[in-house]
């Protein structure tokens, strides 16, 4: 979703209050911005229109507190969708049914995955959250979330040709040759959260 740049301001400034742990209010944010509190409430009525943040007015002359939204969270970066394990069928789909939120620094096109199975054992384990980004084209060798047979599986890709193979990190599993029409990269790994680095974002999951 683009935004004029004022409604954009506002909102970074409510995300990054947001992350520090803070309850923002409209009065922190005139004093943080610079804004007339005409202007800013201008930008906070346009920005709750849009879906993207909450006002929880606390009655005459007490501050407004402040809410994103999960739509909001995505929008200015400060979440990642968390789809769940990982998800059979089309992504879009998963996508729209996510779990909830990993308030984790995101951008577009970033989402979260719990590992499933061992066919990528000892690099990723059953349990790991892996990070996966929409769009690039896995490089030789990267890791993926690739859609066969309408279930999504992480492996190493390597685009040959009209072809793909996927070879996973478990020597107990095969090697598989594909046609490039029969395989989906839905996203290409990016980073990972593994013990309690996982438990604690898994913690903060904030329910849609």
């Amino acid at each position: 979703m683009k935004l004029p740049s004022g409604q954009q301001r506002v909102l970074k400034a409510v995300a990054e209050m947001v992350q520090e742990g803070l309850s923002p209010t409209a009065h922190d944010l005139t004093r943080l911005l610079g804004l007339r509190p005409q202007t800013l409430r201008q930008h906070l009525e346009a920005l709750e229109r849009k879906g993207l943040l909450r006002l929880h007015p606390a009655g005459h002359g007490r501050p407004t507190h402040l809410e994103l939204t999960p739509e909001g969270l995505l929008v200015a970066g400060a979440a990642i969708p968390l789809v769940g394990r990982i998800p059979a069928g089309p992504l879009e789909e998963s996508l729209e049914e996510a779990e909830g939120l990993l308030a984790l620094p995101g951008r577009p096109g970033l989402f979260a995955l719990v590992v499933e199975g061992d066919s990528m054992a000892e690099y990723l384990l059953e349990g790991d959250v892996v990070v996966v980004e929409r769009g690039p084209r896995p490089r030789r060798g990267e890791v993926a979330a690739v859609l066969h047979q309408g279930r999504t599986t992480l492996k190493y890709v390597y685009l040959e040709g009209d072809e793909v193979v996927l070879r996973p990190h478990n020597p107990a599993y095969p090697t598989l040759r594909l046609p490039a029409g029969e395989v989906e990269v839905q996203g290409v790994f990016r980073f990972l959260l593994r013990g309690r680095e996982a438990l604690e974002a898994l913690k903060i999951l904030r329910r849609l």
